[in-house]
């Protein structure tokens, strides 16, 4: 189990640096997939490390209200309170990546990047 953790935080910071690279070029729609898989991999690796398992899904919230079950419960729904618009924009970011367009900017870009940051900070760093 430890190893399929470490596999996906390995990943989550691979997405992380591929989303800055994609900052840098202006190339905000693809940052956003990158982030939104970033967040992805880091709730579902922490998931294999609580409960041993996750559900099948891809929605952000729903995986972070799944986490809650278990752990930091009020940390973690005030943490969606918080950053619901982001956590949004993040799970439509995943869904315009493969059927639909939708167009992000880089102020939103620059929100989501926090937000990330703030997730990492919440499930690996506490």
């Amino acid at each position: 189990m430890r190893e399929e953790i470490e596999i996906l935080l390995r990943r989550a910071e691979v997405f992380k640096r591929d989303a800055e690279n994609n900052f840098k070029n202006k190339n905000f729609d693809i940052c956003m997939f990158h982030l939104e898989q970033t967040a992805q991999l880091l709730i579902k690796a922490k998931l294999l490390e609580v409960k041993g398992s996750f559900q099948r899904t891809h929605s952000l919230r729903a995986l972070l209200l799944e986490l809650a079950e278990s752990w930091k419960k009020e940390e973690i729904k005030n943490f969606i309170e918080e950053n619901k618009e982001v956590l949004r924009d993040l799970e439509r970011a995943y869904i315009s990546s493969r059927y639909i367009y939708e167009e992000f900017f880089e102020e939103e870009v620059k929100r989501a990047f926090d937000v990330v940051e703030k997730l990492k900070e919440m499930l690996w760093k506490g």
